[in-house]
């Protein structure tokens, strides 16, 4: 049997950089493309309907069934977030609960469902192997509240594929960005950066273009299970500090995480995630050959490329700037205008009517 393409596509957490160029790239490829967040967008797609709505409520699930979509892109999933535990867990957990109840209504038409996850759920710790492959997730660790968020989200979501075979259901675990915005980012773009002593961990990266043309292959090409995304190649702690120009301090206790979290706060006014201290000392290197024999296509930029981009300043680019929301409505708006028909042309041939 071929496998249909998507036709209605409804996209969660399209505020962020990621959503939005996600959603750029399936424009022209899907009939119909939805969107929803908390947030506006960063820009108004003419071709996206847009709602405000918040997979933490029971309502996403109704939103799913009355749009009749087919396809839904699960994106709106906290990692790197300064928001409290109890925020990320309703996010990640509750959310992705909500979504799924819209997915398995009697009358759903879902056919398929791409869930963001993150290289996070492996955790990191000095015992680890030297690359983690989708298999190895290590429930018994003292893991950080978004590792067993994204383990009890993932439990989730794999349980509604056993019970829904006619889904395919693609989890992405996504190596860890640099852009701008990421906390991993201002740590490395420190003149001095503290580190912990004795150690030099491995960094495998994620170049955000790659990030989201992997979303998008997922979406278009029907891949069904767990996959590893991250750039070929690592580097070290020490050497993408040098590439960022700063000059590496090794002054932190090597265990001991919220005492090493407490320092890196005190000393860079940079709040580190439990989950990103351990990969601060210890390292984090994924298996992402299932990713290349399955969808025929591997991350365009190394580790190294990545850092190489972040230090020239190079981050996402998005069709425009961050719209104030009087301007994002004014966008709405007019686009909605021409869709109706109801242009300049129009506007041109009322005025001569009155004349």
């Amino acid at each position: 049997m071929s496998l249909q393409r998507p036709n209605r596509v409804l996209i969660t957490g399209v505020s962020n950089p990621l959503g939005a160029e996600v959603a750029r790239r399936l424009v022209p490829q899907v009939p119909y493309l939805f969107g929803c967040d908390v947030k506006d967008p960063i820009s108004a797609l003419e071709e996206m309907d847009f709602v405000h709505a918040d997979t933490r409520h029971a309502a996403i699930g109704k939103l799913v069934r009355q749009l009749n979509v087919d396809t839904i892109v699960h994106l709106a999933v906290m990692v790197d977030s300064p928001r409290d535990e109890r925020s990320i867990h309703e996010t990640d957990v509750i959310g992705m609960m909500n979504v799924l109840a819209g997915c398995s209504a009697p009358s759903g038409r879902v056919r398929r469902l791409i869930v963001k996850s993150s290289q996070a759920i492996y955790g990191a710790g000095p015992g680890d192997p030297s690359f983690f492959s989708e298999e190895m997730t290590n429930v018994e660790r003292q893991a950080s509240s978004v590792t067993r968020d994204l383990l009890d989200m993932e439990q989730l979501v794999t349980e509604f594929a056993l019970r829904n075979e006619s889904s395919k259901v693609s989890v992405l675990r996504l190596g860890f960005r640099v852009s701008e915005d990421t906390t991993l980012a201002r740590y490395l773009s420190l003149p001095i950066v503290p580190t912990f002593a004795g150690f030099d961990p491995r960094l495998q990266l994620l170049h955000e273009d790659d990030a989201a043309e992997a979303i998008v292959r997922a979406v278009m090409g029907g891949h069904a299970g767990i996959f590893n995304v991250a750039a070929g190649g690592v580097v070290l702690l020490s050497q993408a500090i040098a590439i960022m120009g700063g000059s590496p301090a090794p002054i932190l206790p090597p265990y001991g995480r919220w005492i090493g979290r407490l320092a890196l706060r005190a000393l860079t006014r940079v709040e580190v995630q439990a989950h990103l201290a351990d990969v601060i000392a210890f390292g984090s290197v994924m298996d992402c050959s299932r990713l290349e024999a399955e969808f025929g296509w591997k991350p365009a930029h190394s580790s190294r490329a990545v850092m190489d981009g972040l230090a020239r300043g190079k981050v996402l680019e998005v069709i425009e700037a961050p719209s104030p929301p009087q301007e994002y409505e004014l966008q709405v708006y007019l686009q909605r205008r021409r869709r109706d028909g109801r242009n300049g042309q129009r506007t041109a041939s009322m005025l001569e009517a009155h004349k």
